[in-house]
């Protein structure tokens, strides 16, 4: 008969591989809802339940600006700075109707970075998804929809935006140079817009 010893002897390996098989099932599962936020140094005007104000977020430099509509537990945002978040998620159960079903929590302030005020000439543009009929001079067009917050009404917007590429269908904001034209043609606009960044592009 085998002493309890050598049964011991015999489980101790199999147990420490079910240990670290555990662990580090554990440790994928957390790192899987573990991900890295980009939020830009300015909020801009969204609508959730109603009008409010959205920190801008992408999760890559390369993305564009998106409205974050819900909060981050444990982080404090202060205007004219850009930082890279890690952050947990977690999903709610039962989220409340006009909530988001995502807690986000911080994980750790990876950088915060002091970014330059917007210049008296800079203005930030929302851009609406669909162009009008309209008229300008003597022909007829189609002009974007623009408005500068979220509570305005959309306004005809008569001139182009400078590196600016349009596309139906989606909401943008944008971040725009303003300059005024010296004699400008009686059928034209007296400033010129000129992009400065594509803060957001929002499918409709």
């Amino acid at each position: 008969m085998k002493s309890i010893a050598t049964i011991l002897k015999g489980a101790a390996p199999a147990l420490a591989l079910f240990a670290m098989t555990q662990c580090t099932t554990t440790a994928n599962a957390s790192a899987g809802d573990e991900k890295t936020f980009i939020v830009g140094p300015q909020t801009a005007d969204c609508t959730g339940v109603a009008p409010m104000k959205c920190l801008q977020v992408k999760e890559n430099a390369s993305g564009d600006w998106t409205n974050f509509y819900s909060n981050i537990e444990g982080f404090t945002y202060e205007p004219g700075y850009e930082y890279v978040l890690k952050v947990k998620t977690e999903n709610i159960a039962n989220p409340p109707a006009d909530g988001s079903s995502i807690k986000y929590t911080l994980v750790k302030q990876v950088s915060k970075t002091k970014k330059k005020e917007m210049a008296p000439n800079e203005k930030t543009l929302i851009v609406g998804p669909q162009t009008v009929d309209c008229s300008a001079g003597a022909g007829r067009m189609k002009c974007m929809q623009v408005k500068e917050n979220a509570s305005e009404n959309w306004t005809n917007f008569y001139s182009s935006i400078e590196g600016f590429t349009y596309e139906p269908g989606y909401e943008y904001v944008l971040k725009v140079k303003t300059e005024k034209i010296a004699n400008p043609p009686a059928d034209a606009s007296s400033i010129k817009y000129t992009l400065i960044e594509q803060v957001s592009k929002t499918k409709k």
